[in-house]
């Protein structure tokens, strides 16, 4: 019934109006509008090889594409105006069909009298071992798996599940160590001062996740891939320590304890990045992060009771208690779990920009350095997809120098400008919500220069370079100091656009203090680089601001192309800031 009215919704909408009178003998047939048959399109290569079966049911209603009827007597019709519509030559081979756009199910159902329902009947030509088959399949993929997600989802589970299954299992070794250290430490009052010490090591634990909370809680949502592998490199050495407790079980609570903090740290931290990288998953224009994430921990859920097992017979007929046997294990599945946790960040795909995904877009579009082949001002530039540089994205090791936030922000303190070098940037930049300025860091100064000179140092010292190609290497990393000699400079009020935009105008201004030395290295160049201040940059800093003015709104426009998002970015927080009156 429910059917029916659907239908003759649909009809009413199209402005048809179905008229059925229903008698004993005759059938009135009114053709079904062809728009309603285009609910099978999607499922065409479903049921390519679907053989229709003839059906004889009276007083049914039918529907099917293309040719789709309603059913009905109509003995009293005779010489009705609706009469000329009918076919006498209907065949029963018109069937209606349940569809589940969600996993791409196409069903037939059937009329069953006893229920005064429509019923399923599976997929045609199937019996009924196939169908209860196919119904479990989609019971475990609407338990299991989330709807409205991207390709790279796929991937990062397969590894996730594998790394949790090892991890239980390392889990169940730690755990056994940490109560054979407290059985053979306390032979004799195992009771009273073992459980003491347990939640000793439990309390230290929460009191350094606590803390860890309030200091690094900021820093997680714009780097979660970095601090999600971090994290997991911390819960290993966890592991391991707790292992330590069995080796020398008088230090018990000291090496428990630290472990404990170490594993704390390292959830609060997993947790704290889970959303970022669940929402990477979605689909476009989709709202399923709770689905992705009950989902998420469905799957953990039975992984990690699959591994309590898996450890517990490991731990039983393989390990036992020999002190070897455990370290050996823990090394060779502990290995094995920082790998599939490697390959599960590196899965990863981000379509929303953090400064260092954005300096490394940026880099190449502007054409600073060997990023920027065929990039500048007179190339084709080319913005990379969020796949291609997630191939290249650092996952373990730290970003990049220049990649670095706080190497491109910084104040106006940050260094030497005169009060006249400061309107000079003002005019330079009128009605923009950033400057830059050229210049050392001064408030640094001491840490870099002894970076720099131990970096020269090491450069000298390497034997197998010649004269020449050791003063190659000494020139870029002179270069690199001299782009490093510059920042960016953000209004209290600047947007997320606005960095943006001023970290094509900073790439411009690094690329043309990195030309300036174009024949290489000799004394004047040296100088020149390393004492450069912003009144000697001034044109540079010119040249930047319009090359940014003139490439913004393209390269926002590309990234939009590329598959980025451009009107959502994770930049973190700029905290230091400056203030003037915009005009």
């Amino acid at each position: 019934m429910c059917v029916l009215l659907m239908s003759l919704r649909r009809l009413v909408f199209y402005s048809a109006v179905l008229v059925a009178l229903f008698s004993s003998t005759n059938c009135l047939l009114v053709r079904i509008p062809s728009s309603i048959c285009s609910l099978r399109s999607p499922f065409n290569q479903i049921d390519q090889t679907r053989r229709r079966h003839q059906r004889d049911h009276q007083s049914d209603v039918q529907l099917g594409c293309p040719n789709s009827f309603i059913r009905g007597s109509s003995s009293t019709l005779g010489s009705s105006p609706i009469n000329n519509d009918i076919n006498n030559d209907t065949t029963d081979d018109d069937d209606f069909y349940e569809i589940d756009f969600r996993y791409g199910t196409r069903t037939k159902l059937a009329y069953e009298g006893k229920k005064d329902q429509f019923v399923s009947q599976g997929e045609e030509g199937e019996d009924s071992s196939a169908y209860k088959s196919r119904s479990l399949k989609y019971i475990l993929t609407s338990s299991f798996l989330p709807e409205g997600v991207t390709p790279d989802y796929y991937t990062f589970i397969k590894w996730r599940l594998l790394q949790r299954f090892i991890s239980a299992n390392v889990h169940v070794l730690g755990t056994q160590s940490l109560l054979l250290g407290l059985g053979i430490k306390n032979k004799n009052s195992l009771g009273l001062s073992a459980a003491l010490n347990w939640v000793l090591k439990d309390c230290l634990g929460k009191v350094v996740r606590m803390f860890w909370a309030s200091k690094m809680g900021r820093k997680f949502d714009s780097d979660a891939k970095r601090w999600r592998f971090r994290a997991s490199l911390l819960f290993a050495l966890g592991n391991g320590l707790e292992i330590v407790t069995y080796v020398y079980p008088l230090f018990f609570l000291f090496y428990a304890t630290l472990a404990n903090c170490l594993k704390q740290i390292s959830m609060l931290t997993s947790s704290s990045t889970r959303n970022a990288l669940y929402n990477s998953f979605r689909e476009k224009g989709r709202e399923n992060i709770g689905d992705i994430t009950a989902k998420g921990e469905a799957q953990i859920s039975v992984v990690d009771l699959l591994g309590i097992a898996s450890g517990v017979c490991l731990s039983k007929f393989v390990v036992g208690g020999e002190v070897r046997n455990i370290l050996v294990t823990f090394l060779v599945l502990q290995g094995l779990e920082i790998a599939c946790m490697y390959k599960e960040i590196r899965s990863v795909v981000f379509k929303m920009l953090n400064f260092e995904r954005l300096w490394g877009v940026v880099e190449g579009y502007v054409g600073l350095g060997s990023a920027g082949e065929g990039g500048g001002r007179g190339g084709m530039p080319n913005v990379p997809t969020p796949q291609q540089l997630a191939e290249t994205e650092r996952v373990f090791k730290p970003p990049r120098h220049l990649c670095r936030r706080a190497i491109a922000f910084g104040s106006l303190g940050r260094a030497k400008l005169t009060p006249s070098e400061l309107k000079e940037l003002l005019g330079v930049f009128e009605g923009e919500k950033y400057l830059l300025v050229v210049g050392e860091d001064i408030k640094n100064v001491r840490r870099n220069r002894q970076r720099r000179r131990k970096k020269n140092q090491a450069v000298k010292r390497q034997d197998k370079l010649s004269n020449a190609e050791r003063e190659e290497e000494i020139y870029r990393e002179i270069v690199v100091n001299a782009q490093e000699d510059c920042h960016i400079v953000l209004h209290s009020e600047a947007t997320n656009l606005d960095i943006v935009k001023s970290t094509i105008a900073l790439a411009s201004l690094r690329r043309q203090l990195g030309n300036t030395c174009a024949q290489g290295l000799d004394e004047i160049c040296e100088l020149g680089l390393d004492k450069r201040r912003t009144s000697d940059s001034i044109g540079y800093v010119r040249a930047a601001k319009e090359e940014a003015d003139m490439k913004f709104q393209g390269f926002v426009d590309k990234l939009g192309e590329a598959g980025w998002q451009n009107d959502k970015f994770m930049f973190g927080r700029v905290s230091m800031r400056n203030e003037w009156k915009l005009k």
